[in-house]
């Protein structure tokens, strides 16, 4: 069972990791084109 849970905390945390480099990349990915529309 603590096994169980250790995996489970260790998915979890890699899932919160992979969001937030997802959400990084959306914002990255945002201000630029967002700063290309304005300087082009």
């Amino acid at each position: 069972m603590l096994t169980m849970s250790r995996s489970s905390d260790r998915i979890s945390v890699f899932l919160f990791a992979l969001f937030l480099l997802v959400a990084f990349v959306v914002i990255a990915f945002a201000a630029g084109y967002g700063l290309g529309r304005i300087l082009l």
